[in-house]
């Protein structure tokens, strides 16, 4: 497959591609959400949560400079801004 390389036809991402791809969007995240800040996401096509394939949508959000991607357990409507919260969401 071809995700980190569109322009050019006969690219195939390597493991490598796709780690130096991951590492600089999730420092662009970290950049534009601020700390405890997030996004609700709908998975689908080849997205999937990590150990749980049953997981359809999820919270990416900023915490410590770090970018985390948790369940999303309410009905949510995908693109949503949320505020987390140390006991949970808002």
């Amino acid at each position: 497959m071809n995700y980190t390389n569109p322009d050019d036809p006969n690219h195939e991402d390597s493991p490598q591609d796709w780690l130096n791809s991951s590492l600089i969007f999730a420092r662009t995240l970290s950049l534009i959400l601020n700390d405890s800040e997030g996004i609700v996401v709908n998975l689908s096509g080849d997205m999937h949560f990590p150990d749980d394939p049953t997981i359809k949508k999820v919270i990416v959000f900023n915490k410590d400079e770090q970018i985390h991607v948790v369940d999303c357990e309410g009905d949510i409507e995908e693109g949503t801004y949320v505020k987390i919260f140390e006991h949970g969401l808002n």
